[in-house]
């Protein structure tokens, strides 16, 4: 956080400069300033900035002229609708698949879709996005490519119908992200599970008779899966720094739409707040991992002593 009230600072130009017109006088600019707090110096800037930060006092955007709780509630559940569907399809097919070419190492099939997964990840996430939008929605005219809901609609609102219709807009986001986010949990399922399939426990479930099908997904996949968790935080993160091309691509009224409208107006308030809420996402999502560890790893306790 002080990282941050640093590099806003440190921009030049001030979100107070679109309030400030050519007939204002002097005393007027000040208050302006003193009412935003900007009068103040650096450190005692910052000490507000951690008190309320502290507290939850977010302040008020001088862009939004809304309380910055009011605009975090509001934006907070469009990303998470949008990045978590994306986040549990990408980190189901991703170790799906990572598992099955660990499993068949070396074949045909290995070599054939490892190759197309690489040369998936290296392209831009905002140049997919836009080859979909040509093609499903100029060309072909099946989804739409921007926002949340339909602006003019030609229906009546009910419940079913919004749905429905967050439904048609999200299809296509959703579709440009996990066309790339997906590669990089099965890069790390893959070599894992090359791993474990030389493990004596697997060896050993073979011995046994049991089926492949359950030896590779019981025995070998449940051990391969506690590096895909850990990576999971990491590809959450990198989600979140998506967010920001994809939901202004698509203009998805996000946390990403925000957080490029408050940086580039300067707008401190809303940009602290959705930096450090998205921190604390990354948080919480790393207290999730430890806890799945315990269900991969039955070695790993919560609250037993040594």
């Amino acid at each position: 956080m002080s990282l941050l009230f640093v590099l806003l600072r440190s921009m030049p130009g001030s979100f107070i400069t679109s309030m400030i017109s050519s007939g204002m006088t002097n005393e007027q600019i000040q208050q302006i300033r003193e009412t935003w707090g900007l009068n103040e110096p650096l450190w005692r800037q910052y000490i507000d900035f951690m008190i309320n930060y502290q507290t939850g006092n977010f302040g008020r955007s001088p862009t939004y002229n809304a309380p910055v709780a009011d605009l975090m509630i509001r934006r907070m559940p469009r990303t998470l609708v949008l990045f978590g569907a994306t986040f549990l399809i990408g980190f189901i097919i991703g170790p799906l698949v990572g598992m099955y070419l660990g499993w068949w190492r070396g074949s045909k099939k290995d070599k054939s879709i490892f190759s197309t997964s690489l040369l998936l990840y290296s392209m831009p996430s905002f140049w997919i996005s836009w080859l979909f939008i040509w093609v499903f929605n100029y060309e072909l005219g099946w989804l739409p490519s921007a926002y949340m809901f339909t602006q003019f609609p030609e229906f009546q609102w009910t419940a079913f119908t919004v749905m429905r219709d967050v439904l048609y807009h999200i299809a296509l986001p959703i579709m440009s992200l996990t066309f790339i986010g997906w590669v990089g949990s099965m890069l790390i399922m893959r070599p894992t599970m090359n791993q474990v399939t030389d493990e004596g426990y697997v060896f050993l479930a073979h011995a046994k008779g049991l089926s492949e099908r359950t030896v590779m997904i019981k025995h070998a996949a449940r051990n391969a899966l506690i590096p895909v968790a850990t990576g999971a935080v990491v590809g959450l993160a990198f989600l979140i720094d998506g967010s920001i091309i994809i939901e202004n691509v698509f203009n998805w009224p996000g946390m990403g739409q925000i957080i490029v409208t408050s940086v580039l107006n300067r707008d401190f308030p809303v940009a602290q707040a959705t930096f450090f809420l998205l921190a604390v996402l990354v948080v919480i999502m790393r207290l999730v991992t430890d806890v799945v560890y315990t269900y991969l790893d039955p070695r790993i306790k919560f609250g037993e002593g040594e």
